[in-house]
């Protein structure tokens, strides 16, 4: 057997395999969690596990297969585009779900009449054309969450990994419908779609089979993005409060400060300052009530060295709660 098929035979092997590596955990997430959309994404990779062997550049070259599982797979990513971003919105589908199926049959008879050109025209035109929908979408909904400060990072990183792959695999069916149909015969174009399809799968294996640790690395600023927006929440709040304590009290703004939070700490038993934050950023209208009530806040006032009026203090923040109100019953939902 000639090496140089050898060779390409094992390319388009490990190019398979690679593209099952996604499809079988997104079926199984799609299973366990209800999710239609995934069940197509799934079926679009396993319609590419089976087509891409049967490539007229391997030893097991099979028009009928290669061009109608190319076929299989538009189609089902049609349907993953359609019920991941346009459910219940106006979507093209049908009109990308018509040209698909004429470029099915389009395909199957190139192959009849042994007109492989014929063939490509039918079917990469119309990969090119969908993948150009998929950046599209892929883009408008990131553009969506980019400003969202409650999207994590790695949500954010998915949904960039899915439009570079988008870009990539337009990139390698706009090259594959050059090179299949003969308008591009080059050796360099062959080599430059084998890289592009490794890339692809790669990407794609980082976006849906997403390893635990490059998931940890993209959140990697996350948690101190969290607490510094944790912290301006709380600031606003103690603000709040805590200028209202002073008024007549002989009572700073630390001194007030320094009383919530100990209290709060006391009933939690714990001194880390993000538990505490945290605990104060969810407490809501009759949290604050309660705390107010607490004996514990005003031994700490009264015990604080500076004469303070921990009674009027205390009346003091009980106004301000009621005149805003809604601040804190926000901050509780």
């Amino acid at each position: 057997m000639d090496p140089e098929m050898i060779v390409k035979m094992a390319i388009l092997i490990i190019v398979s395999l690679l593209r099952l590596t996604v499809a079988l955990p997104l079926f199984f997430t799609a299973r366990r969690n209800s999710l239609v959309n995934l069940y197509w994404l799934s079926a679009q990779f396993l319609a590419l596990v089976v087509a891409i062997p049967f490539a007229d550049a391997g030893t097991m070259g099979n028009r009928y297969i290669f061009w109608t599982f190319i076929s299989f797979s538009e189609i089902a990513l049609i349907m993953f585009i359609h019920t991941t971003f346009r459910q219940g919105k106006y979507s093209p589908m049908p009109i990308f779900m018509a040209l698909a199926v004429i470029g099915l049959f389009g395909g199957l008879y190139g192959t009849i009449t042994d007109n492989f050109e014929l063939s490509a025209w039918m079917v990469y035109t119309n990969v090119v054309i969908i993948w150009g929908w998929h950046i599209r979408e892929s883009l408008s909904s990131y553009l969506n969450i980019a400003n969202d400060k409650s999207a994590e990072d790695w949500v954010k990183s998915r949904y960039l990994l899915m439009i570079t792959y988008s870009i990539v695999d337009f990139i390698g069916a706009v090259l594959g419908t050059l090179l299949t149909t003969g308008l591009w015969d080059s050796n360099v174009g062959s080599i430059i779609v084998v890289g592009i399809n490794f890339t692809s799968a790669t990407l794609q294996i980082l976006t849906w089979v997403m390893p635990e640790w490059f998931r940890r690395f993209l959140n990697r600023n996350q948690q101190a993005r969290v607490q510094a927006n944790l912290e301006s929440r709380v600031k606003t709040i103690m603000d709040v409060i805590g200028i209202s304590m002073t008024d007549g009290t002989n009572a700073t703004k630390l001194i007030s400060f320094f009383a919530i939070r100990t209290t709060v700490g006391k009933k939690l038993q714990v001194e880390d300052s993000f538990i505490i934050n945290n605990h104060i950023d969810k407490m809501g209208y009759q949290d604050w009530q309660r705390l107010f009530d607490d004996q514990e806040l005003r031994r700490l006032l009264t015990n604080s060295g500076a004469s303070v009026d921990a009674d009027k203090a205390i009346r003091n923040a009980r106004e301000v709660l009621v005149k805003q109100q809604s601040l804190f019953t926000l901050t509780a939902e």
